[in-house]
């Protein structure tokens, strides 16, 4: 692992290695102009880089200050980290130092959208940061050609990041510990979906859009892009399904609080945890 830094870009030529960077990262042409970034971190923005030893970009985030209800919130555009460092925490070190900005300004939330079905982004957000799962977008940005999305309609979960409550600052020092489905399950939880695997493919054997407990398991597959170069059908399937339950879950007054890794004989599973009436603070 190489060592890196975090830091805030100034000139508009270092601003320039961004654009390359976007394409490295996702894979795509579009990339957020250098200009269009300077703006963000000069207007109200703020615009974060991780470089290694040598000086070249191997992370970023960028967003700007918005405003909800009368609150005013950071809002998390992008996140992204060269796939050869995706190992070495630096997504993290990127929103940790986010937190830190802004609650030296006085701004204690943060917003961001992410793909319910890709665990990397979802599990450093909602486990490991404590964001909270809100609300729901089918298809928010259309649909899209580059590696990352190709395949599927561009479903986002808006999660809220409150920077200084018990929850975060629990879930940061890692001082909240990780449920067990099982447990959940025995202290009356529910299972929302049954899954079967075929070979290394996680497909959906039946589901439930019945809501009875006020905790909700949802299993998800361990490598969403897997199972779209394996089956498109499936994922498609996977899609559709999670979208009815996570949007009629948050239209009912469950938030989601976690999404929970279980290791077993047969692999490793994943779980989203849906609660009603959760302590959110």
């Amino acid at each position: 692992m190489g060592e890196y830094r975090v830091v805030r870009f100034e000139s508009p030529e270092a601003f320039k290695q961004l654009e390359w960077l976007q394409m490295e990262i996702w894979g795509r042409s579009e990339a957020i102009p250098y200009h269009v970034l300077i703006a963000f971190q000069r207007m109200g923005g703020a615009v974060f880089t991780a470089i290694d030893e040598s000086g070249r970009p191997i992370g970023m985030l960028c967003g700007y200050i918005s405003v909800r209800d009368g609150e005013v919130y950071y809002y998390l555009h992008l996140c992204g980290v060269v796939p050869d460092k995706r190992a070495e925490g630096i997504a993290t070190a990127l929103k940790m130092k986010l937190r830190e900005y802004l609650l030296e300004r006085g701004v204690r939330v943060a917003r961001w959208l992410l793909d319910p079905l890709q665990i990397p982004e979802a599990r450093l957000s909602i486990r490991k940061l404590g964001a909270i799962g809100r609300s729901y977008n089918p298809n928010f940005y259309g649909n899209m050609r580059d590696p990352y999305n190709r395949g599927l309609e561009s479903d986002r979960l808006e999660v809220e990041w409150r920077l200084d409550s018990k929850r975060v600052l629990d879930r940061i020092s890692g001082a909240d510990r990780e449920p067990c489905p099982k447990e959940l399950l025995e202290e009356g939880a529910e299972s929302l979906i049954t899954v079967v695997r075929e070979g290394g493919l996680e497909k959906i054997l039946n589901y439930r859009l019945s809501f009875r407990s006020e905790k909700v398991l949802v299993e998800i597959p361990e490598n969403m892009d897997y199972v779209k170069r394996a089956s498109i059908s499936t994922a498609v399937e996977w899609r559709e399904i999670t979208r009815r339950i996570f949007e009629k879950g948050l239209a009912q007054g469950y938030f989601i609080t976690d999404l929970i890794r279980e290791k077993d004989e047969h692999g490793t599973k994943y779980y989203y945890l849906l609660e009603r009436n959760a302590d959110l603070d």
